[in-house]
């Protein structure tokens, strides 16, 4: 399937050229981080110049989701604690969510249920690899929680023909973050928040497991390079959706058998999950903030 409408192809990419790339200090720290054996003092320089990143590392790091007693004040101390990983992904939340801040419009996405949703699906896929054992789950907060990147793009930088989509789904009490709104996206526009979100990532050069995730997370039968890491995003992404839109009532028709096949999950192990996650309701509020403060 192409990603993009037939005839239309250069007129997409042009838009997404025309999004802002990611600071040069970002892209420095996710350089210095995937590097083997980098000390968290060299990591901590680096954030340190922008004040803005210092200090949601340092409110996440103190946010309820950690629990610590006393006040974490060193942003090395910090890094320490949260391990490089969710560093790299707070790093990548934080800048993207300042790209798009500011950008939402009536009729449109809403930005603040988009990126709840998006954190809901971090902390849950962060919850079912630590259970499950997950391997390849390196880059699992990063991914989950960029794997719907393309929605905001495509909301606004392909403003009215997504307000027609939504204004579709809302008519038909879709929910936003399924199968059924994927193909509607496809189906009204010749194009999805997959592939779209997909060649975002390129664009920014963001890791292959993350992109992968972006890109199948609806199809994950089709990943090739990080298969466990784009099952378990799509597992997250529907246990997310049961917790925070429906009120965390188990149903099993809300899950694909295939995805429950892939990681051998029955009953109890979803409604366990749901316990777990609802536990996890007000550190992912924290964490949010965190992300989103100035």
């Amino acid at each position: 399937m192409q990603p993009f409408p037939s005839g239309a192809h250069e007129a997409v990419l042009k838009r997404i050229r025309d999004i802002p790339s990611l600071p040069d200090v970002v892209n420095k720290i996710l350089a210095v981080i995937s590097q083997p054996n980098t000390p968290a003092s060299e990591i901590a320089r680096l954030i340190s110049y922008d004040p803005g990143l210092t200090s949601k590392v340092l409110r996440m790091v103190n946010s309820a989701a950690y629990g610590f007693q006393r006040q974490i004040s060193s942003i090395q101390h910090g890094i320490m604690i949260l391990g490089f990983n969710n560093v790299r992904g707070l790093v990548l939340s934080a800048s993207i969510f300042k790209l798009f801040e500011g950008h939402a419009h009536p009729g449109g996405l809403n930005h603040k249920q988009f990126w709840e949703h998006s954190l809901g699906t971090a902390v849950a896929a962060r919850l079912i690899a630590k259970t499950l054992r997950v391997p390849e789950a390196d880059d699992i907060f990063s991914a989950a929680m960029l794997h719907d990147i393309g929605k905001v793009v495509l909301d606004v930088y392909f403003k009215q023909q997504y307000e027609n989509v939504l204004q579709t789904a809302r008519s038909q009490q879709m929910p936003l973050h399924g199968n059924p709104f994927y193909q509607l996206e496809q189906a009204q526009m010749g194009m999805n928040h997959t592939g779209i979100g997909s060649y975002l990532a390129a664009k920014w050069k963001l890791p292959l497991t993350i992109t992968e995730v972006i890109q199948y997370h609806h199809q994950p039968q089709l990943a090739e390079n990080c298969p466990a890491l784009v099952h378990l995003v799509a597992l997250a992404n529907e246990l997310a959706v049961l917790q925070y839109e429906k009120g965390g009532v188990y149903e099993r028709e809300h899950f694909s058998e295939s995805l429950l096949e892939y990681f051998n999950l029955g009953d109890e192990d979803l409604q366990e999950f749901l316990t777990l996650l609802e536990d996890d309701m007000h550190s992912a509020h924290d964490l949010l903030n965190s992300i989103s403060s100035k």
